[in-house]
């Protein structure tokens, strides 16, 4: 968003149909963040004992068949691109209402997290300056510069992909060069980040498994584009599929070389910012510097939009009468800047910051990876069971694939954390309670939003 004041739209229009396949890919991998493992790597390793890279693939496998479901929504409703209005029109306004809820989680949470990683990385590349210093800091800093609407940096994200990339092929030539000296394992082949024996457990990998999903998050908006796409019952589906094995390559990559490159996981001298001392081995301090800039930069941008983007939606949540209108849908009369909902995603920040990284990720995913069980079933509920589409090829299209991206995702939806999965059922339980309330117990009609990418 350019602009951060709310400015109201005037009628409909249709786009041209100018995107292509390419495209979608490449907006695709842009709004995944190349380097996401640099943030997670330390979690995500403890969890599994050393087999992050076994658990990107099969994070990977389980994000291709809900991208599949969302190119196959995006089809049928290319002007939606949200998880609650493919919800509500594949299954019914309740699940749609309840999707769109711990979505919303999702984009509270979001700021609070990239908050915590810049100011991880930060407190680790100037040890001097205190965690807390880099949270309200960069707590300040985001909170002042939305209110005041300055167009976010997340702008320069061309700029930052290309950085990004950049200290991305740094770190893997000198990772290879590295290991080829005896580095580490002292070998580029290996299967122990896929298998060790003596620490491998399969219900430790499915919940690192559950984390690792965390860093495909975005794949998604692609299906946001499919208005302006040619052909995107085919194309959408397509270019999220590519986009998730392009990515997951990356991902892979990186937690590959980085458990070679350290192969005792229980010696890191701080876990949260393990990828640092991983960089530190193969490239001194020049790469570990260049990798924590572009953690830090990322991060900002990232809780720039965040903030700014649930403040909009909040807002829009406020006027539509989904949430009380007086504090969520007042803005600013002179800057028509939502300050209230800035406001109180601010105080949101500094109390989520009390929270470990782990747990904040966990409790992200654990809306995520409700809305796309949700997803799933929409496309069995919209095309195999409304439209009937039937015989063997739909059969396999509409209730097959669907059907096992649900169960895949509930599988590691259940796999989280008993801490996220508390909180994210509390938040549940509040969301249902108060819909119940605010239509009667269910008697009147629930309020629907006009604009959403719940």
């Amino acid at each position: 968003m350019s602009e951060q004041g709310i400015t109201e739209t005037e009628g409909t229009r249709e786009l041209k149909r100018v995107l292509g396949l390419k495209d979608l890919i490449l907006y695709g991998i842009a709004m995944m963040v190349p380097i996401a493992p640099v943030a997670i790597y330390g979690s995500v390793t403890m969890v599994t004992q050393g087999h992050m890279a076994l658990a990107y693939i099969l994070a990977m496998i389980a994000m291709a068949f809900t991208g599949y479901s969302f190119g196959q929504m995006a089809g049928a409703f290319p002007k939606a691109g949200s998880t609650y209005v493919y919800t509500r029109r594949g299954l019914n306004q309740y699940l749609g209402l309840l999707s769109g809820w711990t979505i919303l989680l999702d984009y509270v949470l979001m700021p609070i997290m990239s908050f915590i990683i810049l100011a991880i990385f930060a407190s680790t590349l100037f040890p001097a300056v205190s965690y807390w210093v880099w949270i309200l800091g960069a707590i300040i800093i985001v909170t002042f510069v939305n209110l005041r609407g300055v167009t976010s940096l997340a702008k320069m994200t061309t700029a930052l992909v290309i950085f990004m990339f950049a200290v991305l092929i740094y770190f893997v030539v000198s990772a290879v060069i590295g290991l080829s000296n005896g580095v580490g394992e002292g070998t580029l082949f290996s299967l122990s980040p896929f298998y060790k024996a003596e620490t491998f457990q399969f219900s430790a990998i499915l919940a690192g498994t559950a984390i690792a999903c965390f860093s495909f998050l975005g794949f998604d908006a692609i299906s946001t584009l499919a208005e302006e796409t040619k052909d995107p019952a085919k194309n959408i589906s397509v270019a999220i599929i590519i986009a998730l094995v392009v990515v997951g390559f990356l991902f892979v990559l990186q937690a590959y070389l980085a458990q070679l490159i350290w192969p005792d996981f229980t010696t890191f001298p701080n876990l949260d910012s393990a990828f640092y001392f991983v960089a530190g081995e193969v490239g001194g301090q020049t790469l570990s510097v260049f990798l924590t800039l572009a953690i830090m930069i990322a991060g900002l941008a990232n809780a720039l939009d965040a903030q700014a983007g649930c403040s909009r939606l909040l807002y829009g949540m406020g006027k539509d009468g989904v949430i009380p209108q007086k504090i969520f849908a007042y803005v600013h009369p002179k800057t028509q800047i939502p300050v209230i909902n800035i406001l109180l995603l601010a105080v949101a920040a500094v109390i989520g910051a009390t929270q470990s990284l782990e747990t904040i990720i966990s409790m992200i995913n654990f809306g995520a990876l409700f809305a796309f069980v949700m997803v799933n079933l929409a496309v069995i509920g919209h095309y195999y069971f409304k439209e009937k589409r039937r015989g063997l090829k739909n059969t396999i299209r509409y209730l097959v694939v669907p059907a096992i991206g649900a169960v895949v995702c509930l599988l590691l939806w259940f796999s989280l954390s008993p801490l996220s999965k508390t909180a994210g059922f509390i938040w549940l339980a509040v969301g249902i309670i108060y819909t119940a309330v605010t239509t009667n117990f269910f008697r009147k009609p629930l309020p629907e939003l006009r604009e959403t990418r719940i």
